[in-house]
């Protein structure tokens, strides 16, 4: 490297020699001959930066960065894969490596590539079954299969869009400020693909793609995965590109020795990487300087919470190479531009909305959703916020979008969809103490039995085992009602108790058809009415005098009213839940027996700072009627249709139930790290077979407190709830999976 640098240094010197004297032979130069010098100029030693991929470990590449600028090297061309793309591209568009840096710190990479809609816009009827299940898998006509990638990439390429705010209308990556070229892998023919125009958010999608972790990106009708498939070090990009001295950055995992191949995700790696090494192997060698940090060893590809040490492996890694660096910049014609960065985005004039991709959703319905107004001023988070509620419809697989110059003012904002047509099939699992493990299988199907409507089956396995199909028709185009016909199995084994033991126990059997009408298609408040009939019979019965539940067949109306706003279902941190609901049973609707059924529920979080959150509960139910199913009793710690899950502290399942109760309950919940939890909770309540609100004694209050510890994990989340209270001094829990 240092004969090349020597070569370089001589011919430049010898350029110079014959600029000087040519200044003196050429008194007034024309035109031509000053264009002629200045291309020498420009021709002399052009730096190609080659940036490859490797998960998060390419957040190292902002470090070798750092040291470049330090040393005065004009990066003239930038060629990257998958983070490296990433990376590279935001640099080469404008953002200092202190930018880089900050986005790295500041944005939540696990939510990112969660692709998970935000819940405040998901539509009433989809936040019922919101967070139940772990896993999914499509449903095509040969059956379950697995689907095209973990996540759909949806939270990334949002994020890209609005990151690339400044060049969206920019076409050629060669007009960046540093020209740029990104690689990714085409699909069908596994041959590398080399993205030096376009949208810069699709070619970073694409050459990001990680087979299997994330779905292929389509553009223009072909598909992309990782480039580090094909050419995770793309040298030879540069070189086309014009650079005649390369600085490659490898961040691409080694491949391991045999005492480390021990586990199959291990050797599935070792697989994958024979191939990318190999094509790595094949680039370096034409690379002048190539830097692989030996720090970076200790670093996983997921990574992605752990930036400054990234940053400072890559910075280590650059160190042995300043001199080179200082030596490469003193040969340089011209220093390294002025990079004041990318500063706060400039809101954009909005003429019209342009639709693609849609096929069987129309384009009003979509215009309807967006809701974007005449006049209005075209901005990141104002894009975002539209894409997040059409996103959150659950109607499009993927949403992406890009402002474009339309008039000589105004802009146009161009929405490209990917229609959700796919079936399929979720897989739950829970274990509680009480419980033990339950199973949930749950499959969806759009217009199964007609066009506009969605049908869904689920089946809980366990102590308490259930089945639902659930037939749910759109209303009119545009609109947010929805018609939902419901027909459950219920069983589930009870047990009675009196002065604090069991005394009795037996399986309730619930056979129900339902019909109701509501806004099921709102996000923000539900109201829906409807009539049951329910079909009841009792078994396995223990010691039945004690048995005062009612068992006759009989029909009723109901009504709902709900305002969901929690932020997440598991380990909310902020938002409100509000659950109104009451059922009439009596001979004026030709049913045999006669009771009233009201219930009130009102759960919110504060979040107080980024690791404290406040929440409180409170909770009310009132019956009347001497026969009174089991189905509307009112029971705390055991999952319920209509309320979900309500904790009381210090009771056990079952121990409390009655036909009226008023609880309320405080608490406080530490997040010391990433989904990381530590609660405590106090609880006070009152279980009456009347009542008594007004009659208040404290004789008649029911006291607890909880200390639980959580974590959300891949099967959902876990908690361990250690409580005591009035009724029982200790009692301890674990409780695992998502509720249903």
């Amino acid at each position: 490297m240092k004969n090349r640098l020597s070569i370089i240094r001589n011919f430049t010197h010898s350029i110079g020699i014959f600029l000087f004297m040519m200044s003196f032979l050429l008194i007034l130069p024309s035109k031509s001959s000053a264009n002629q010098i200045q291309e020498v100029e420009d021709d002399t030693l052009r730096v190609g930066l080659v940036l490859s991929g490797g998960g998060a470990k390419g957040i190292a590449h902002i470090g070798v960065i750092q040291m470049l600028e330090e040393a005065g090297v004009r990066i003239d061309y930038i060629t990257g894969t998958s983070m490296g793309a990433l990376v590279g591209g935001l640099y080469s568009i404008g953002y200092t490596s202190n930018q880089l840096i900050e986005i790295g710190r500041s944005s939540n990479w696990q939510e990112l590539f969660s692709g998970a809609p935000a819940r405040r816009y998901l539509s009433n009827y989809h936040k019922q079954f919101d967070q139940r299940t772990a896993v999914s898998f499509p449903i095509r006509e040969r059956g379950l299969d697995l689907p095209a990638g973990i996540i759909t990439g949806q939270g990334i390429y949002t994020f890209l869009s609005g990151l690339t705010w400044p060049v969206h209308s920019i076409d050629s990556f060669t007009d960046f400020p540093i020209p740029f070229s990104a690689t990714a892998t085409n699909l069908e023919t596994g041959k590398p693909a080399h993205f030096r125009s376009g949208y810069l958010p699709d070619a970073i999608r694409a050459s990001i793609s990680i087979p299997s972790l994330m779905a292929p990106h389509e553009i223009a009708d072909s598909i992309y995965v990782d480039g580090g498939v094909s050419n995770n070090l793309p040298v030879d990009q540069a070189i086309e590109m014009g650079a005649n001295f390369i600085i490659a950055v490898n961040v691409a995992s080694p491949l391991m020795p045999r005492d480390s191949l021990t586990t199959l995700s291990s050797i599935l790696n070792q697989t994958a990487n024979f191939f990318i090494n190999e094509k790595i192997d094949e680039q370096k060698v034409n690379a002048d300087i190539y830097i692989t940090p030996e720090d970076l060893n200790k670093f996983d590809i997921l990574d992605f919470d752990k930036v400054d040490p990234l940053v400072a492996a890559g910075v280590k890694g650059a160190e042995d190479y300043m001199e080179q660096f200082r030596e490469l910049a003193a040969l340089q014609t011209r220093p390294p531009p002025e990079r004041p960065g990318i500063g706060e985005f400039v809101s954009l004039p909005f003429n019209r909305v342009i639709i693609r991709g849609n096929e069987r959703i129309s384009e009003q319905v979509i215009q309807n959703t967006l809701q974007i107004p005449e006049g209005s001023m075209l901005s990141p988070e104002f894009i975002e916020n539209r894409v997040e509620v059409l996103i959150s419809t659950q109607l499009f697989d993927l949403v992406t979008y890009q402002v474009v110059p339309d008039e000589e003012y105004f802009y146009n904002l161009q929405i490209n969809v990917v229609e959700n047509r796919t079936d399929i099939f979720r897989l739950g699992l829970r274990f509680e103490t009480a419980t033990q493990a339950s199973i949930l299988g749950s499959a969806e199907f759009r217009n199964l039995i007609s066009d506009g409507s969605l049908t869904q089956f689920d089946l809980r396995l366990g102590d308490h085992t259930r089945f639902m199909a659930d037939h749910l028709v759109y209303g009119a185009i545009g609109s947010k009602l929805g018609w939902r016909t419901s027909l459950i199995y219920d069983v589930e084994n009870i047990d009675v108790y009196g002065e604090d033991e069991r005394i009795a126990e037996f399986s309730n059997n619930l056979l129900r058809l339902e019909f109701s009408g509501g806004n099921y298609l709102a996000s923000r408040s539900l109201i829906a009415l409807g009539v049951r009939q329910d079909f009841i019979y009792f078994n396995n019965i223990i010691n039945e005098e004690f048995v005062t539940k009612s068992d006759v067949d009989h029909n009723s109306v109901f009504g709902t009213f709900r305002i969901d706003r929690f932020n997440r279902k598991a380990f909310p941190n902020r938002g409100h839940n509000i659950v109104l609901d009451g059922t009439v049973s009596n001979e004026i609707l030709f049913s045999p027996i006669n009771f009233l059924s009201t219930s009130g529920l009102w759960q919110a979080y504060y979040d107080i700072s980024s690791i404290i959150t406040l929440r409180h509960m409170l909770f009310a139910g009132y019956s009347s009627g001497e026969e009174l199913p089991w189905d509307y009793w009112f029971s705390l710690n055991r999952y319920d249709n209509i309320q979900g899950y309500v904790r009381f502290g210090g009771i056990r399942r079952y121990e409390d139930t009655a036909r009226n109760v008023q609880t309320a309950s405080f608490g406080v919940r530490f997040e010391p790290l990433y989904h990381r939890f530590i609660g405590v909770d106090f609880y006070a309540g009152r279980f009456q077979d009347k009542w008594n609100v007004l009659n208040f004694a404290f004789d008649d209050v029911t006291y607890g407190v909880s200390l639980s510890v959580g974590a959300l994990t891949i099967l959902g989340p876990f908690e361990v709830i250690l409580s005591s209270g009035s009724n029982n001094s200790f009692l301890a829990e674990i409780q695992v999976g998502f509720q249903f």
